[in-house]
């Protein structure tokens, strides 16, 4: 049985050659959830970057063993968490999102801390209180096609600051998931999620490589002018019933409850106007599924709609995140959606 261990190793300044070859091999030096510091030119001020909260996104990983292995001294002291490794482990490696018998790491930063993940999650809040940086970037990839973007729970000046730096997509998200992003009050300092696109996609790895070392070697994050970013603000989820027959495909699937088209994923950040087919249903199976507001209420009429076995948009709006795994879309969800501005 594989289980997740709810504490972490420290590891200080490790010299390039102790770290392997490729990020494979540092990832299997790794013995478990690890806290890395970096000293800085400056050794008054932090930054973090927390990377593998979900064991199959594995670019920020990448960039932090580029990081270290190019022994450049970053401009400030560098705390680095790199927390899934058990899952980023299990064979064949980076294809577990986490243990089958741990939850989602990334919705366990809220209390009760009474499980294995909700206990690690606990021990990162207290390392990166302790060490108090002025910035914290968390890393991730997409399970499907994506442009990169940020996401944040508060759109100030010193987030766009920061954001612009990786991108120029933020999403203000007001939900309460349990993720890390959502403990930017009592972190003190600016919080924000980098989904640097695909899983397993080059661009994601070489972006993540480019901008995570402009981080790490910035003597200043917040001295920039603050340029315009497309904000999407108030997203809600498409949710859908674990035990729904949901198939991704070209054409309609007749053991299937829903048929999500294969090319969603072509869709995020596009703007899609009213009456678009995004799958095949039938009115029964609107039942499977809802995207909640933040006060309980269904919206799902106001947004979709079954129209001659179609699954179709009832006003314009943007999606992203839409993802092309089954297991993914039931786990977490199968979209985010906002109005179309």
């Amino acid at each position: 049985m594989h289980a997740t261990s709810p504490y972490f190793e420290e590891w200080y300044n490790p010299p390039p050659e102790a770290t392997g070859k490729d990020y494979l091999e540092f990832l299997r030096i790794l013995t478990g959830p690890t806290w890395i510091t970096i000293p800085g030119q400056d050794d008054s001020r932090n930054r973090a970057i927390v990377t593998l909260l979900h064991g199959n996104e594995p670019s920020g990983l990448k960039a932090i063993h580029r990081l270290i292995t190019s022994g450049s001294k970053p401009a400030t002291n560098l705390g680095i968490f790199i927390a899934s490794v058990e899952a980023a482990k299990l064979d064949p490696p980076f294809s577990h999102r986490y243990l089958p018998e741990d939850q989602d790491l990334n919705r366990c930063f809220n209390p009760p801390f009474d499980t294995r993940q909700r206990k690690l999650a606990r021990a990162i809040l207290e390392k990166l209180e302790s060490f108090a940086p002025e910035a914290i970037i968390d890393t991730h990839n997409t399970s499907a096609h994506s442009e990169p973007f940020a996401v944040a729970t508060i759109d100030s000046a010193r987030t766009l600051q920061l954001t612009q730096g990786f991108t120029r997509r933020l999403v203000v998200l007001d939900l309460t998931l349990g993720t890390l992003i959502e403990q930017q009050a009592r972190l003190n300092c600016p919080v924000i999620t980098i989904e640097f696109g695909g899983f397993m996609d080059p661009r994601a790895d070489a972006m993540a490589i480019e901008t995570l070392g402009h981080f790490a070697s910035r003597h200043q994050l917040f001295d920039t002018q603050v340029m315009p970013l497309m904000l999407l603000r108030h997203p809600h989820r498409l949710e859908v019933d674990d035990y729904c027959e949901l198939h991704y495909s070209s054409s309609v699937q007749d053991a299937a409850d829903i048929t999500v088209f294969n090319t969603i994923d072509q869709l995020n950040f596009s703007r899609i106007e009213k009456g678009t087919a995004i799958g095949w249903i039938d009115k029964p199976a609107l039942s499977h599924l809802r995207i909640m507001s933040a006060d309980g209420e269904d919206l799902l009429s106001d947004y979709l709609s079954e129209q001659d076995g179609f699954l179709v948009t009832q006003q314009p709006i943007t999606l992203f995140m839409a993802t092309t795994d089954p297991f993914i879309a039931k786990r977490d969800c199968l979209l985010y959606l906002t109005p179309a501005e």
